[in-house]
């Protein structure tokens, strides 16, 4: 693996990560303190996100590192 693949994936990292960071904020920030039904749309939030990054994030990667190597 060269730099310029390393760089590739290094900014495909960056970029899930502020994605992720920026949709975690904006569909779980908040004050549920009392209210269950507000922890439960939070938490059910939270998973969506987390897992569907986590699978594109591990999908291109493997795609990326599969394409390199050939």
């Amino acid at each position: 693996m060269n730099f310029r693949h390393f760089a590739i994936l290094a900014l495909w990292t960056a970029i899930v990560l502020v994605v992720t960071g920026t949709l975690l904020f904006l569909f779980t920030f908040g004050d549920c303190v009392d209210n269950q039904m507000c922890r439960n749309a939070t938490n059910r939030n939270f998973a969506l996100i987390a897992g569907s990054t986590f699978v594109v994030y591990w999908i291109v990667f493997i795609a990326l590192v599969r394409r390199w190597n050939r």
